[in-house]
C-alpha cells in the first residue's frame, strides 16, 4: 500500500502543515504531557507524537527513544495518517510492509504499533498521536478509542493555539496599519471609551498626550484638553463649548475644525462603526486654514495699502452701526482725503503717490486702536470707524490722524514729500445707519476743504 494518499489531497495537506509548523503551535511541554498520558493509558514502552511532511517524521515529543526525525518511508506514521481511523501493526515480523523495516530487524526491534491520525477540522491528517512497544501484542476498542480521544486533544489544542496567533498576528498587523497611517486615528467603543489610536493621534493633542489613553473617556479627554488649554476657542465658555462638542461627536457626519494653540488647524471626520462605537480621522489642517485666512485677507484688504477695502470696511462698519443701534452705545464716522493729492502724482509720479498712500495707512494705524476700522474707499479718500467714541473723542482722534501727517513729510527715492489731510467727521444718532452717517461725514469733510484743507469738520446730527 502506498504511504502517500492521493497527489491533490498531498498537496492540500503540505500547505496546510507549513501553517501549522510555522507557529511551532504548542508548547513543547504539552506534546509531552500527551506523550507520557497515552504510553501510560495503553501500557506501552514508547510512544510519540509526530507531524510528517514530504521527507520526514518530524517528532514533537517522544518516550523510550531519542529520535527527533525519521525518513518518511520507514515510518510506520506515515501509513497511519493515510487513514481516517487507528492504524495498528500487531506483529511487524510478520507484517510484509514491515518485516523488513529497519526498526524491526535492528534497534529498538519493534513488533507493535498503534498510531491514531492528527485529523484537522478540515478532515486533512497532519501527523499521528502513536504508541510502540517491542513485544507483539493486540489492542482493544476502547485502547483505539482513548488513541482517538488524545488525537482530538492534540488537534484541539493546536488549532485553538492557531486562532490565538492568528488574532496576535491579526492585533499586530492593525497596529501597524494603524501606525502608518499619515495621519491621526482614533476608535472608541460603544461606551465612548478609547480602544486605540496610534501615535499620531497623541502627537496632534501634546498638551494632553499623557491622558489619551485606552479606556479613558471621549468627554473625559475632551475636558481635560479644556483644562489644559489644548481649545483656545474654549477659554470662557468652556462649558457650552464641550457640550456642543459633544453633540457633534455623537452625531457624526460633517468634518470638524478644531483650533489649536500657535494658530494651528486639525480637520476631525468621525464615523459610527458598526457596534455604535466611533472611529476617527484626525489630520493637519494649518496649511488650508492659513490659506484660507491669506485668500480672505486679499479679498478684505485694499492691494496698496493692506488697509480694508471698500467693500469689506463698507460690511463690517455697517454691521457695527446696527449693533450700537441696537444696543444704544456711541460710534463716530471719520472721512479722511489727500489734500491736493492728484498734484503729487502729477508732479512726483505715481510711485511716489502710492508710497504716499501706504505711508498714510501705516501712520494712521499707529494711531487708531485694534478694534477701530479704518478702510480705502477711493482713490486717496479713507474711512475710520470708532466704536464706543463720541463726539470729543472722535474729535481727539481727528487731529491726531491730521497731525501724524502734517507733521512730517514723507522720504521718497532722496527727497522729501509734504502732504496734509483733510476729515469730516460723523458722530451717530439714534436715528443713523450707515448710509445716513456717511453722507455727513462727506458734508462735513466738504466743509473742511472749504475752510482751507488741512483741518477737520464735525457734523453732529
Amino acid at each position: 500500500m502506498s504511504i502517500y494518499p492521493q497527489p491533490e489531497r498531498e498537496t492540500e495537506r503540505m500547505a496546510k502543515l507549513r501553517e501549522y509548523a510555522v507557529l511551532d503551535s504548542l508548547p513543547e511541554e504539552t506534546y509531552e504531557r500527551v506523550t507520557k498520558l497515552a504510553a501510560s493509558i495503553l501500557g506501552a514502552p514508547l510512544a510519540a507524537v509526530s507531524l510528517i511532511d514530504e521527507d520526514r517524521q518530524w517528532i514533537k515529543s517522544r518516550l523510550g527513544f531519542d529520535a527527533q526525525e525519521i525518513p518518511r518511508e520507514v515510518t510506520f506514521c506515515a501509513h497511519a495518517i493515510c487513514q481516517n481511523d487507528v492504524f495498528v501493526v500487531e506483529d511487524a515480523t510478520r507484517d510484509e510492509r514491515f518485516y523488513d523495516n529497519p526498526f524491526v530487524t535492528g534497534e529498538p526491534g519493534l513488533r507493535f504499533y498503534a498510531g491514531a491520525p492528527l485529523q484537522t477540522s478540515a478532515g486533512l491528517n497532519m501527523g499521528t498521536i502513536c504508541v510502540l512497544d517491542t513485544e507483539a501484542r493486540t489492542i482493544t476498542d476502547a485502547q483505539k478509542q482513548t488513541l482517538e480521544h488524545l488525537a482530538a486533544i492534540v488537534i484541539e489544542a493546536l488549532e485553538c493555539r492557531m486562532v490565538i496567533d492568528r488574532e496576535e498576528r491579526a492585533k499586530q498587523r492593525f497596529i501597524d496599519a494603524m501606525e502608518c497611517l499619515p495621519m491621526g486615528f482614533s476608535m472608541y467603543d460603544p461606551d465612548d471609551r478609547l480602544i486605540a489610536c496610534n501615535g499620531n493621534y497623541r502627537a496632534m493633542f501634546p498638551n494632553i498626550a499623557e491622558f489619551i489613553v485606552s479606556g479613558a473617556s471621549f468627554e473625559e479627554i475632551l475636558r481635560e484638553g479644556v483644562a489644559q488649554g489644548q481649545f483656545p476657542e474654549a477659554i470662557g465658555n468652556e462649558e457650552s463649548w464641550i457640550a456642543q462638542f459633544l453633540e457633534n461627536h455623537q452625531a457624526p457626519g460633517e468634518r470638524l475644525e478644531l483650533r489649536l494653540p500657535d494658530d494651528k488647524w486639525i480637520g476631525l471626520q468621525e464615523r459610527r462603526t458598526s457596534e455604535t462605537g466611533y472611529v476617527g480621522f484626525t489630520y493637519d489642517i494649518t496649511p488650508m486654514k492659513r490659506q484660507e485666512q491669506e485668500l480672505a485677507r486679499l479679498a478684505w484688504t485694499d492691494s496698496l495699502t493692506g488697509c480694508l477695502n471698500r467693500h469689506r470696511f463698507m460690511e463690517l462698519a455697517g454691521l457695527e452701526i446696527d449693533r450700537a443701534g441696537r444696543e444704544e452705545s456711541k460710534a463716530s464716522l471719520l472721512l479722511l482725503d489727500a489734500d491736493h493729492f492728484k498734484q503729487v502724482n502729477d508732479r512726483d509720479g505715481h510711485a511716489a503717490g502710492d508710497a504716499i498712500l501706504k505711508g498714510l495707512v501705516e501712520r494712521w494705524q499707529n494711531v487708531l486702536r485694534s478694534h477701530e476700522l479704518i478702510g480705502r474707499i477711493g482713490g486717496e479718500e479713507f474711512c475710520v470707524l470708532l466704536p464706543g467714541t463720541g463726539l470729543e473723542g472722535a474729535s481727539t482722534v481727528a487731529e491726531q490722524l491730521r497731525m501724524v501727517i502734517s507733521e512730517l513729510p514723507f522720504a521718497f527715492e532722496g527727497q522729501l514729500l509734504t502732504v496734509t489731510v483733510s476729515l469730516g467727521v460723523a458722530v451717530l444718532t439714534a436715528d443713523d445707519d450707515l448710509s445716513t452717517l456717511l453722507r455727513r461725514a462727506d458734508l462735513a469733510l466738504y466743509e473742511a476743504k472749504e475752510a482751507g484743507r488741512d483741518r477737520f469738520t464735525v457734523k453732529a446730527a
